[in-house]
């Protein structure tokens, strides 16, 4: 979520949007990547690497918090 101030400058709103995109990008990801274990003909599954890598980062951001 986006928290603005009524002062934010351009640079700090670009920030703000860059990271929402990022997230959503994530998001995005993990949802494929469950959508991809969901594949009943085959008895294997295929993610690519960086897709893996991203949903194992997004797992560690969460369990941050």
């Amino acid at each position: 979520m986006i928290t603005l101030t009524p002062n934010a400058s351009l640079t700090e709103l670009k920030s703000l949007i860059h990271q929402e995109n990022l997230k959503a990008e994530r998001v995005e990801v993990i949802l494929s990547n469950l959508l991809a274990l969901t594949d009943e003909n085959n008895a294997a599954f295929n993610i690519p690497f960086d897709d893996v890598t991203v949903t194992i980062q997004t797992a560690i951001s969460l369990l941050k918090c």
